[in-house]
């Protein structure tokens, strides 16, 4: 069946950020809302670090998983 979805699976063991950011690696886009103050001084890191926000992003998400008692 066309459009037919495909079931969500993960794994538990997950590559490092740099492998995650790797170019031609499969993404998938998500969304959040976050105020206007978080967003600016996230862009200002980001500009600060020289990197994208999206790597920022993708750190603070690996960092998260990496660490399940939060």
């Amino acid at each position: 069946m066309a459009g037919e979805r495909k079931p969500m699976t993960f794994s538990v063991e997950r590559p490092p950020v740099a492998v995650a950011l790797a170019v031609g690696a499969e993404r998938q886009q998500i969304g959040a809302r976050v105020t206007k103050a978080i967003y600016r001084q996230l862009k200002a890191r980001a500009a600060l670090n020289g990197e994208p926000v999206q790597v920022l992003v993708e750190r603070a998400i690996e960092e998260f998983l990496a660490n399940p008692t939060r």
